[in-house]
């Protein structure tokens, strides 16, 4: 790199010098091809120089060189101890320039910048002001055009002339000497600064300008100091980490001392990588103070940018290092392995090994495997031998055939076609149930007869809670299936299900061909849970890849993507569970046989309850059925106040909650036992040798001490030794054991509070007769039937007041129900009582409590009806009487949905008579014996039966 020149100045002559053995920059090594008679350059420019048109002239014995016109005239010896050439003026007297165009950066004073000129007039200007010795010229920024980003091209630059090039320039840039002119390429050196003031011609463009100075500043203050210390530190830390201005730091560093503040932010903003606005600011900046701010603020980006550069660096180097090393080892092993098996005979090598791994797979199962499959798993057997086993198809070809092998083609486990074994099975599981079990038995005895079963479609729609996923495994043990359960609940991924294509990374089979190879069997019972919820995403429609899977003219050849291969899934029986049947698309639902589960009456869950979750729960507790009692009126009150919802889920959690309680409590009595007790534990050796204290007698010391208080402890008198004083016989310890039993624990409703809170749910029930304008509604939730009253309320009377207001959280459905119930009850009351002009004449307040839950559907309609007439005519309906169904404006009864639902619903509060559409008939015929039983059910077509049926023997209330 280039070295500092200590001295330069310019007065009434300029003198330079240069020092040997510097290194010439790339832009100028075409200037210094001319060697004088002493072997050194006549022309030499380096990268940057100090000088200060108030410095001393310095002539301390140090070579100087001439300095030489464009035409060679004027020659002074270069081995003369100093070259001196008169000049016409000082810099200072410039009041005229020239003004160059800057296209990339700004000239800073003290630094070269070859710039070209392609005007021939410009050209020839400056050749022309270097003959007569005033070689200077004004270096200004060009100013980026507006809406542009960037520089201009140098094509636009030259284009550029007079007036517009005046207006593109930047006011303030730098005085310049044109060092050297060699066809179109000029040198400048920056001196200082200047402002442009006025345009004196355009062709070419010359300039008045005033020359600037810096603000006076004060050398010792501290923070000037302090910044400018700052800066040097900054580049400090750029030579240690960046290369491309290492030079220019070098050279800074070894001249510190001879740089003033300004100097030292020119030299910062120079060298940096700053785009040429914020070099420019730098320039324009004559506060010194505020200019090495800028500068700092401009190194420091560069140090920035250093460390990034040596991170990257850093990184690309570690990684190409690293991929070498293993290349290298890898080509090590291969050829160790190569040696053992070519010339040692020790094993086989990796790809070798993997084929006969597969090959042993397939063996046992050759014959039942399709051809077509058997001719993909040769192709890509034959595949594996020919990939390198360190290329990404090696391994996709590896898992592919994994996949394949592994896979039960033609393997089909032993069905059970016993019906009573089955129907015993089912019956241990679940109780009640009896369409769901009778269809299991269908299709047992249909496999029987055929020799051969066949896959079905099955799905079982009902509440949340009423088993339907257990009740899918009691049916794959019941036929002696493989179980696999997998949920589609908000999937919305196609390559769940049909699976990815193999050209993807990290690409898997779907679900189906996952439970094949982990069941083993071709014949599993799979559920599929969840499938009303299935969803739709950017990855396409899960629902529509369904399709294939469940459609029985189609699984038999299922494609997934991954396999590509066709696999026979018409074995596999197919059980899907769901809560709202509406849900599941109708072209999905189309292909399945829908068993409903509408939920359990309070009979049933008592059942349910004793039999099944009461004895599994104490299993899971450790607690013996002889220490805890729950009593009837207990579970019945744990159901009604606590688990109404159509399944047992929640009761199941609730009785969990009493058995833990009782656990936390029986073994609290446990760790009362006094310490003497533990000593009947660990009997001497020879009474242990003998068996005089057994583990009866020990189990009966225990309960004696956990059944009575401490006072009465002391069945057997013991010495210090342990033993007992005389030993008991064994009939006498059992009658001990038998009389002091642990007492139970009884769960009663006098204490259920204690164990499971305050009752959830009061009486559905709110009026044991309902008033003026109020009836018992029968609805379907999601949790199964409730009963739902619908009330009016007259909110005021007058002349043409009619109105009807509605409450309670209600649909748009049922809101259109209540206005067709308007207008119908206004056609029934004005046939049963024409002078009566209630409607017309009274503002009516409808309401369906509870108000903060939502409601809709359409079968509340001859409920709104008939409370609209009670309180028209003022008349009470009849006591015990709940109605369902959709009503049009002719009045006629629609058939409505749920009718278990809300027949459960309606014996739950005690309802003796039910009103259903006639079309429901059927659906309430079809019901168990036990639901429909002590129920008076009127089955209508015309709102006039309601109106007989409602209002039969009722009185006016006064």
């Amino acid at each position: 790199m280039l070295k500092v020149l200590t001295s330069c100045r310019f007065g009434p002559y300029f003198r330079r010098q240069v020092p040997s053995g510097d290194i010439v920059p790339p832009f100028l090594r075409g200037l210094s091809s001319q060697r004088g008679q002493n072997g050194r350059s006549k022309h030499f420019y380096p990268r940057f120089f100090c000088s200060d048109a108030s410095d001393p002239v310095d002539s301390s014995g140090a070579e100087t060189a001439r300095v030489e016109s464009a035409a060679g005239e004027e020659a002074v010896e270069a081995n003369s101890p100093s070259a001196i050439v008169p000049t016409v003026f000082k810099p200072e007297d410039c009041l005229t320039v020239i003004a160059l165009p800057l296209p990339h950066r700004p000239l800073f004073p003290g630094f070269y910048m070859p710039i070209y000129v392609k005007d021939p007039k410009l050209l020839a200007a400056l050749v022309e002001s270097r003959k007569r010795q005033a070689p200077y010229a004004g270096a200004f920024l060009l100013k980026d055009e507006q809406g542009t980003e960037g520089s201009d091209s140098e094509k636009n630059i030259h284009d550029l002339k007079g007036k517009d090039l005046f207006d593109r320039l930047h006011e303030v840039g730098t005085l310049a000497q044109i060092t050297s002119i060699q066809g179109d390429q000029i040198v400048l050196i920056g001196h200082r600064r200047l402002r442009i003031t006025e345009m004196v011609s355009e062709d070419p463009l010359t300039v008045k300008i005033d020359h600037l100075k810096e603000k006076p500043f004060d050398k010792d203050d501290d923070i000037l100091k302090a910044t400018s210390f700052e800066v040097i530190s900054t580049l400090r830390d750029v030579l240690k980490t960046s290369s491309l201005w290492r030079d220019h730091v070098q050279t800074y560093t070894q001249h510190i001392g001879e740089f003033t503040y300004p100097r030292l932010a020119d030299f910062g903003a120079a060298i940096s990588g700053a785009n040429k606005l914020q070099c420019q600011q730098v320039l324009e900046e004559l506060d010194v103070h505020k200019r090495l701010k800028l500068t700092l603020e401009l190194v420091k980006k560069e140090m920035e940018i250093s460390k990034i550069q040596e991170s990257i660096a850093k990184a690309i180097e570690e990684k190409i290092s690293g991929e070498q090393r293993r290349y290298l080892l890898n080509e090590q092993l291969k050829a160790i392995k190569k040696a053992r098996f070519l010339e040692l005979g020790l094993e086989t090598d990796d790809k070798t090994a993997l084929s006969a791994k597969f090959r042993e797979r397939l063996e046992p199962k050759k014959e039942k495997i399709p051809s077509h499959v058997l001719q993909v798993i040769e192709e890509e057997l034959t595949k594996l031998q020919l990939l390198e086993a360190s290329s990404s198809e090696f391994n996709v070809t590896r898992n592919y055939l994994d996949w394949l092998t592994a896979l039960p083609w033609g393997e089909y486990s032993d069905e059970n076609f016993v019906v009573t074994q089955a129907q015993k099975i089912l019956d241990e599981d679940h109780y009640g149930l009896t369409d769901v079990k009778e269809r299991i038995l269908e299709f047992i005895a249909v496999g029987k007869l055929r020799g051969t079963s066949q896959g079905k479609i099955i799905c079982l729609s009902g509440p949340p809670g009423v088993g339907k996923t257990s009740i899918g495994r009691s049916i794959a043990r019941a036929l002696n299936r493989k179980f696999y359960r997998f949920s589609v609940g908000g999937l919305s991924d196609v390559a769940e299900i049909k699976g990815h294509r193999r050209t993807y990374i990290g690409a898997m089979p779907g679900k189906m061909v996952q439970c094949l190879k982990s069941v083993g069997t071709a014949n599993p019972l799979v559920l599929i849970d969840e499938i009303d919820k299935l969803g739709r995403g950017h990855a396409g429609d899960p629902a529509s890849a369904m399709l294939e899977l469940l459609d029985p003219e189609q699984n038999a050849n299922f494609l997934d993507h991954y396999l590509d291969v066709p696999i026979d899934l018409s074995k596999v029986l197919f059980v899907c569970t769901a809560n709202v049947v509406e849900m599941i698309p109708n072209p999905l639902l189309d292909r399945m046989e829908v068993i409903s589960i509408a939920g359990y009456i309070t009979d049933e869950k008592m059942h349910i309850a004793r039999d099944y979750l009461e004895k599994t729960t104490r299993e899971a507790c450790g607690i013996k059925p002889e220490q805890v009692e729950v009593t009837d009126s207990a579970l019945l009150a744990l159901i009604e106040n606590y688990c109404r919802e159509a399944g047992v889920r929640n009761l199941q959690k609730q009785i969990e909650k009493i058995y833990r309680k009782i656990a936390l409590q029986l073994v609290r009595q446990g760790e009362n036992i006094e310490p003497v007790v533990a000593q009947v534990v660990q009997p001497d050796e020879e009474k242990a040798e003998s068996g005089t204290v057994s583990i009866q007698t020990v189990e009966a010391e225990i309960v004696t001490t956990v059944s009575h208080s401490p006072d009465d402890q002391n069945p057997t008198s013991f010495d210090r030794s342990g033993a007992p004083e005389d030993t008991l016989e064994a009939e006498k310890v059992q009658e001990s054991e038998s009389n002091s039993t642990v007492e139970k624990v009884s769960v009663d409703t006098s204490n259920l509070v204690d164990y499971v809170g305050k009752p959830v749910f009061h009486a559905e029930r709110i009026y044991d007769q309902t008033p003026v304008g109020v009836v018992m509604g029968l609805a379907w939730t999601s949790m199964g039937g409730s009963t739902l009253y619908v009330e009016t309320s007259l909110v005021e009377q007058g002349e043409g007041k009619g109105a009807l207001n509605l409450t309670g959280q209600l649909g748009e459905v049922m809101k259109e129900s209540a206005q067709i119930a308007n207008t119908v009850a206004r056609a029934v009351l004005l046939e049963k009582d024409p002078e009566n002009q209630f409607f017309a004449n009274s503002k009516v307040h409808l309401h369906v409590p509870a108000g903060a839950t939502p409601k809709d559907g359409p079968s509340a309609g001859c409920t709104m009806i008939t409370s609209l007439l009670s309180l028209s005519m003022n008349k009470l309906v009849k006591k015990d009487l709940a109605m369902t169904g959709e009503v049009t404006l002719t009045r006629k009864i629609l058939p409505i949905g749920g009718v278990k639902e809300k027949t459960i619903a309606a014996r739950r509060s005690d309802v003796k008579t039910i009103i259903f559409p006639s079309a429901n008939r059927r659906d309430f015929d079809e019901l168990a014996p036990n639901v429909k039983e002590g129920l008076e059910v009127h089955f209508v077509d015309d709102y006039s039966q309601i109106y007989d049926l409602a209002f039969e023997d009722t009185q006016k209330t006064q």
